[in-house]
């Protein structure tokens, strides 16, 4: 390998022009790099910004139409498909008596109403009060048809059927026989913020 001393002129001069080529691509890419990277990032953010803008100007016109949705929401009442009693108690209360009326217009028998049973889901919360009665088919279908069509809504859990005849029942002709109803009928309430 040659030593810069005994390199001839030319060589000597290809050899600074190499290295100040070099230096002067080092200093460009000192230089240049962070333009280069900074024009990157800032295109890069003008795009997500471009896109925000974009999907909000959407959605800025879309509101009157929202806004039309939300009033015919707000037409139908849906809080009327709620129990009314901001308190367990009164709802428990509002339910039983929605059930005890249901049961008497429609021919059926009330044997008894446990306590209510509350729970917690989301938003609402359920309050079930366990339900016995006595009815026969034609009685019970109208029970199960006015709690289904209730307002505020009713829904029936666990529901159990037993009928109340011993194997050997002829029946009578016009006449229905009785059974044993046992069933959760659920309400729904809208709690009250705690204050």
């Amino acid at each position: 390998m040659a030593t810069l001393a005994s390199l001839n002129p030319v060589q000597s001069r290809r050899l600074a022009i190499v290295i100040l080529v070099a230096v002067v691509a080092a200093a460009a890419a000192i230089v240049l790099a962070p333009v280069v990277i900074g024009n990157r990032h800032y295109n890069a953010a003008l795009d997500d910004y471009s896109d925000k803008l974009e999907r909000y100007a959407r959605i800025a016109g879309s509101r009157a139409q929202i806004a039309k949705q939300l009033e015919a929401i707000r037409a139908k009442e849906p809080k009327k498909n709620f129990l009314r009693g901001p308190t367990v108690p009164l709802a428990a209360a509002e339910t039983q008596e929605a059930i005890r009326g249901i049961v008497e217009r429609s021919g059926g028998k009330l044997i008894t109403m446990q306590p209510p049973q509350t729970k917690d889901e989301g938003r609402y919360r359920a309050v079930s009060v366990n339900v016995q009665i006595t009815a026969n088919i034609i009685a019970l279908r109208a029970i199960l048809h006015a709690i289904e069509t209730n307002v505020p809504f009713l829904f029936v859990d666990n529901l159990s059927i037993r009928s109340q005849v011993p194997g050997n029942f002829k029946p009578v002709a016009g006449s229905e026989p009785e059974m044993f109803v046992q069933m959760d009928v659920t309400g729904y309430v809208i709690p009250v913020p705690a204050q």
